[in-house]
């Protein structure tokens, strides 16, 4: 039995110092859960206590803040003619100025923002009508502002450093110079040739350039934003490039004197309002390959005589040329699908359309009720179809139907 027990006495003390080895384990474990859930707790408490807003004024600043950053939200002396706005805030830095925070301070005519800046809110100069100059910060990032009615600025200058925005000639892109972004309204050139290697002109980037008259694209632009050109009331000719696919929405609305539009050789699709009340425009050849044309493009175009609709197009539609009182025939070649309500509504000249078999669909209000109104399609067409519901006169222009049509037989 004494030559078994150094086994037993060996084995206990094995087994006695092994135990306690799974509470050691679990200790360990313990203690990295409680250090990562002070972690977790500790993020909470910092989120929760960023996320505290409290409001104030300072000097001439209304002001949101944190427990890290400040937000600039209003300005205060209406009759100021210059603003800095300072690094720092109730003790927290400025790194956003809010949305609407200068809109209609007409008396400013400059503004300092703080280099720390990292983001201006959306309206946030918005009819700034004296404010002639603006630099923006080094650390900028987003720039949701457009400077609308910013009518005095000349220039928009960007500090050095900045990576995300230029300035060229105080026009202001992106940094690597891909997209316009704004052209100040205040400059007083009457032309502008848009750089080359410009891919994109930014959502309302023109928008109400009063001086403008002609405005020149490379052939790198392959995208126009929305209401790139609303209200440039001066514009008078503009050749877009090829590249560009679409003409946005409300692209050219308001360009009162615009008389000629080139238009690319690639274009699809024609958005909705991109040409209302271009009073001057009396002729538009539209490329082959258009599809659409949407829903009240050239709405009150009133000196459109001409149109000439191309092969491909499949749609035209609701109103897109209504009110066009000068436009006397509309010629539509086969390919196409619909033809929206009230497209040709209030269309006084209209006096011959030529609608082709393939068809399937007109808007009950469609056209004008013309006395010397005709529409001309293949017999027993859509077209016929509608227009004997709709009272207008109908001309069959099939040629198999036409005697004076048929072939000269061979003798």
């Amino acid at each position: 039995m004494q030559t078994n027990e150094p086994t037993v006495v060996e084995t206990e003390p094995a087994a006695a110092n092994a135990a306690p080895r799974p509470k050691r384990r679990r200790l360990g474990v313990l203690i990295v859960f409680l250090f990562a859930l002070l972690g977790v707790l500790g993020a909470q408490a910092a989120r929760r206590a960023a996320s505290t807003v409290t409001t104030g004024e300072e000097g001439a600043f209304a002001y949101e803040a944190t427990t890290f950053s400040a937000t600039i939200t209003g300005f205060l002396d209406a009759e100021a003619t210059e603003a800095v706005v300072p690094e720092k805030i109730a003790g927290r830095r400025v790194t956003k100025i809010g949305a609407a925070a200068f809109s209609g301070c007409a008396s400013l005519t400059e503004i300092k923002l703080p280099q720390g800046g990292r983001e201006i809110g959306s309206n946030a100069f918005d009819d700034c009508a004296a404010l002639k100059t603006i630099t923006l910060p080094a650390k900028l990032e987003t720039l949701r502002a457009t400077f609308a009615g910013c009518s005095s600025l000349t220039e928009i200058l960007v500090a050095p450093g900045n990576k995300h925005f230029r300035s060229v000639d105080g026009v202001l892109f992106s940094v690597g110079g891909r997209t316009l972004l704004f052209y100040p309204l205040g400059k007083a050139a009457t032309e502008y040739a848009v750089p080359d290697g410009t891919e994109k002109i930014a959502a309302s980037a023109f928008r109400d350039c009063a001086s403008l008259t002609a405005v020149s694209f490379p052939a790198s632009v392959r995208e126009l934003g929305g209401e790139a050109f609303l209200g440039c009331a001066a514009l008078r000719s503009v050749a877009l490039p090829d590249g560009v696919e679409t003409i946005p929405a409300s692209a050219f609305l308001g360009c009162s004197s615009l008389a000629e539009v080139k238009f690319p050789s690639g274009l699809k699709a024609i958005a909705p309002h991109a040409f209302i009340g271009c009073e001057s425009l009396t002729s538009v050849v539209l490329p082959d390959g258009l599809d659409l044309i949407g829903d009240d493009a050239f709405e009150d175009c009133v000196s459109l005589e001409k149109v000439s609709f191309p092969s491909g197009l499949r749609v035209v539609e609701p109103g897109a040329f209504g009110g066009c009182v000068k436009l006397a025939s509309a010629l539509f070649a086969d390919g196409l699908k619909n033809i929206g309500d009230e497209a040709f509504a209030w269309c006084a000249a209209l006096t011959s359309v030529e609608i082709p078999a393939s068809v399937e669909e007109i808007g009950g209000r469609s056209f004008p009720r013309n006395a010397d109104l005709v529409i001309r399609g293949v017999a027993g067409s859509y077209a016929e179809t509608f227009a004997a519901e709709a009272g207008i006169s109908f001309e069959a222009t099939d040629a198999e139907n036409d005697e004076s049509a048929e072939p000269t037989p061979e003798p």
